[in-house]
């Protein structure tokens, strides 16, 4: 009995340091959320940032009238995004702004847990410091890249529930992992092989290959994660032929065969953002984080920065892909960063010396990356959306389904003529009727010689032979032409021979203009308010959503609570992905709810049973669950 008052004060001090980390929790979590609402806060924009916005809105929309065999090499971003819409009611550019925002406050909070451990890999700085670092570091994804958005958030996910070295944990991240390979199959590759090398580590350092080692659970996740993705991936394929067409520059001259532009557009990239990524005090405190981290966290992040290493080089080499996107994937140096931090604060000894130049370094650390970010903009304007939807009246009114539509884009710019190719024809299929989506065809040079029937020539070889290809996409025989504002950079464009005036920007050479009424379910802005809304309102359905499976895995409220979101976005795109496989109406509001009560059931089902198992074997003396081993 003597005991009893020991042991109630020392449940009443980790009650309150687990009150005081949840509060941390939330106060980061609302501050990264600022953070990514910051462009929409300052310059009230219409839509969410980043070139690929309408490539998400068009692989949505169709993915909603015909199946996800029809939108995207990436199944798992459109049903995510429009089982979104449906739940909550934002439409569709609403659902992509709410998702958007609301998954880099999710990575930086996952990375925060990671970081955590239980309340034993780092101390409260240390896990603050990672999550405010990864936080800054996926503004670089934030531009619009939602499919890359979501593997980072699963990724991180499956290796904080790996980090906690059960079996539960192992299963939990194969369904994480599968559900953000659907999302994102070429960062899936990258995930893949650093876990690869890290299982490859662990068998070397525990003497060989087990099930129930760290290796043996990374094989599991790694395995299920793949089985879940092939089995996707094949079902994909199931319906309707994909919508043909680029949705980049870089798609463009890959197809092509211009692979000396193509590198040289990537290294120009690279070196014109570098700076962002705080090279070299990043690496500095990379490298001392090494000495700092244990066990399986340890080899998994020094791992992921091998690899990335190895991938930076390799693509600036090559040319295969960009080079920057591995950088923005690698999450390891913000993380390896943080610990970094804290071996600098235990050399100084002083708490009161130690906080500050942690808070200094951590500052100009993220202060170019939210500068950047501050000033993102998004690449389609209410005007252009309005201009392009006349076109889409007029397509529909005066063709029937079939028709090729072609749009004029025109700039004597090579660079920004490759940008309009595509952009153009994105904006195009995500503003005309879904089912005419395969219609939409883009003629890159002037509407004259678009009715003279030949390419235009300007002596540039990657323009010349982009307006080439672009004429011979064009089927034969009779077609509409639009001549849209936005999208040519010469204004005597809109008044070619042959071309009639719908509106001072929307020229066609459909005569005879009348009024006509908008379309159902015509793409429209939203208000900048309603993007503040929907991403609270997204973020709080992630969290609600993942709490069961991040508690399950992690085995503790504060890292569950910092992860939910995370678990939350892969495990609902992999639902949504089975439901409309199986036959449901994507963005039907009645099946998106149901979706989001399964995917969130399950985890709680879960964590439900665990919290029974443990009841039912719960002894005098019995200890329930042993603390993550640290090893070297």
């Amino acid at each position: 009995m003597a005991t009893t008052p020991i042991a109630r004060q020392r449940a009443r001090s980790r009650n309150a340091r687990t009150g005081l980390d949840l509060l941390l929790t939330g106060v980061l979590g609302a501050i990264l959320i600022r953070v990514f609402l910051w462009p929409t806060l300052r310059h009230a924009y219409p839509f969410p940032v980043g070139p690929d916005v309408p490539v998400y809105l068009w692989w949505t929309r169709v993915a909603e009238y015909g199946g996800i065999s029809m939108a995207s090499e990436r199944p798992g971003a459109p049903a995510l995004i429009a089982t979104l819409q449906g739940a909550l009611g934002h439409g569709v550019a609403g659902a992509l702004a709410g998702l958007q925002y609301a998954l880099g406050p999710a990575i930086g909070l996952v990375a925060a847990a990671l970081a955590r451990g239980r309340g034993r890999t780092l101390p409260r700085g240390g896990w603050l410091a990672a999550g405010v670092l990864a936080g800054a570091w996926a503004t670089f994804l934030g531009g619009g890249y939602v499919s890359n958005l979501v593997f980072a958030a699963a990724f991180l996910a499956a290796a904080g529930a790996l980090a906690r070295r059960t079996r539960r944990g192992a299963v939990v991240a194969a369904v994480v992992l599968g559900g953000g390979a659907l999302t994102h199959p070429g960062f899936f590759v990258v995930g893949a092989i650093v876990l690869g090398v890290t299982a490859l580590w662990a068998a070397v350092h525990e003497g060989g290959f087990g099930w129930r080692t760290d290796a043996g659970r990374v094989a599991t996740a790694l395995g299920g994660a793949l089985a879940l993705f092939g089995a996707g991936l094949l079902a994909a394929q199931i319906g309707p032929a994909r919508v043909g067409g680029e949705t980049s520059g870089d798609a463009f001259l890959r197809h092509t065969g211009q692979l000396e532009a193509l590198r040289r557009s990537y290294l120009d990239r690279y070196l014109e953002n570098w700076r962002r990524y705080s090279p070299f005090m990043t690496t500095a405190l990379a490298i001392t984080g090494l000495f700092r981290a244990h066990g399986f966290t340890r080899r998994f992040l020094i791992s992921w920065a091998v690899v990335s290493a190895a991938g930076l080089a390799f693509g600036t080499a090559t040319g295969w892909y960009p080079p920057d996107r591995v950088l923005m994937f690698a999450f390891c140096l913000p993380l390896l960063a943080a610990f970094g931090l804290v071996l600098l604060g235990e050399w100084l000894g002083r708490w009161w010396l130690a906080w500050p130049v942690g808070i200094l370094l951590v500052g100009l650390i993220v202060a170019p990356a939210v500068r950047d970010w501050r000033d993102s903009f998004p690449y389609m304007s209410s005007y252009e959306v309005d201009h392009m939807n006349l076109a889409a009246r007029i397509a529909e009114d005066r063709s029937e389904p079939g028709t090729p539509l072609v749009y004029v884009a025109d700039s004597r710019d090579p660079d920004e003529a490759l940008f309009l190719l595509t952009h153009t024809a994105n904006v195009a299929r995500a503003t005309v009727p879904p089912d005419r989506a395969n219609d939409v065809r883009v003629f890159l040079g002037s509407p004259t010689d678009l009715a003279d029937g030949h390419a235009t020539v300007t002596g540039d070889p990657t323009f010349d032979t982009a307006s080439s290809w672009s004429l011979a996409q064009i089927p034969p025989g009779a077609h509409l032409t639009f001549v849209i504002g936005e999208e040519i950079r010469d204004p005597a464009d809109l008044a070619a021979p042959g071309l009639t005036r719908w509106d001072p920007n929307v020229a066609s050479n459909e005569r005879s203009p009348t009024a006509l009424a908008p379309q159902p379910d015509e793409l429209t802005p939203v208000a900048p308010r309603k993007i503040l809304a929907g991403t609270w309102r997204t973020f709080l359905l992630l969290l609600v959503l993942g709490l069961g499976w991040s508690w399950f895995a992690l085995g503790d409220v504060v890292s569950g609570v910092a992860a939910a979101p995370a678990f939350a976005a892969p495990v609902l795109a992999l639902v949504a992905f089975a439901l409309e496989r199986l036959g449901a109406p994507l963005g039907s509001p009645g099946w998106s709810v149901f979706a989001c009560a399964v995917s969130g059931g399950l985890g709680y089902a879960l964590f439900v049973g665990r919290l029974l198992d443990q009841r039912r074997h719960r002894l005098p003396g019995l200890v329930l669950e042993q603390p993550a081993a640290l090893d070297a």
